[in-house]
Parts: C-alpha cells; structure tokens; sequence
C-alpha cells in the first residue's frame, strides 16, 4: 500500500520497499516546511528515514508489510508515531539486530536507530494487537531570552 490514508496530511503509508524512503522524505518535507523549525524538521528527517528503513530490513514478513507514518505538533513538542504489522520488532534495543562488521554494512538500516537515540527527546516502543508502534518526541529549541 503506498497512498496516504484518507486525506489526513498528518498520515502516510508506506510499502515495504527502500524505495519509499524517497516519498517519506518529501512528505516530511512539505508537512515540517510550515510546522516545525529547519533544526527539528531535519532530525525528523532522518530518524524517521532510518527507523522505516529498519522497520523494512529487519521487521518484513511474508507478504506485504505496512508502514503508517503519523505526525502530530502539540505546542512545542513534534510527536511522530510509526506503526507496522510486522514480526515483532523493537527498533530501541540496545545492541540493534545487526551490527555491522565491515564498511560495506555500515549503511542505513544496519546500524540499529542511532539517528532517533540521538535527536528524539524521548523515544518508546510497543507491540499491541499485533501491531508495532514506534514514539518519537521532538522538542522545539528554546528560543533564547533577550538581554538586558
């Protein structure tokens, strides 16, 4: 399934194929360019990138495997939710499935989700009703206090 569920901008399925990575990212694009600063919508960028591509690689199940893409703002906090009914699969654990060996390895979706680890202010899995759910938060910069 690769079209959007309905016509809620704030939803986006995904197919599983590496492909779809490219329609994730101008789907982030157009929905961040009015929603979220240049900083925050680039860590979504890739976190989101890096989790569906996991999810791809290492969640997929014979047949088809769906992947919806949510995005919500709550004042200065981004949420975004990515579901699948895949094989259960935590992309949080510590070591991720995989780790790479060789340089050839090290390519995204091979080294677990250190983009999210390291951009997400807070990030939870859950498998419910057969289903993952990944959570990531982002928080929006302070702005800077003026001086005196």
């Amino acid at each position: 399934m690769t079209a959007m569920s309905g016509s809620d901008p704030r939803r986006l399925v995904l197919g599983n194929h590496l492909a779809e990575l490219n329609r994730l990212a101008v789907w982030i694009e157009g929905w961040a360019q009015e929603s979220v600063s240049p900083d925050v919508s680039l860590a979504l960028q890739l976190c989101l990138e890096e989790a569906v591509a996991n999810i791809i690689m290492y969640g997929a199940i014979d047949g088809g495997l769906e992947i919806a893409v949510e995005l919500e703002r709550r004042g200065q906090t981004l949420i975004a939710r990515i579901e699948d009914n895949g094989r259960p699969f935590d992309p949080t654990q510590k070591p991720p499935p995989r780790l790479a060996t060789t340089l050839k390895d090290a390519k995204i979706g091979n080294l677990g989700i250190y983009l999210a680890r390291s951009f997400a202010s807070h990030m939870d899995y859950e498998r419910r009703q057969g289903r993952n759910r990944l959570t990531l938060r982002f928080d929006e910069p302070q702005a800077a206090s003026p001086q005196p």
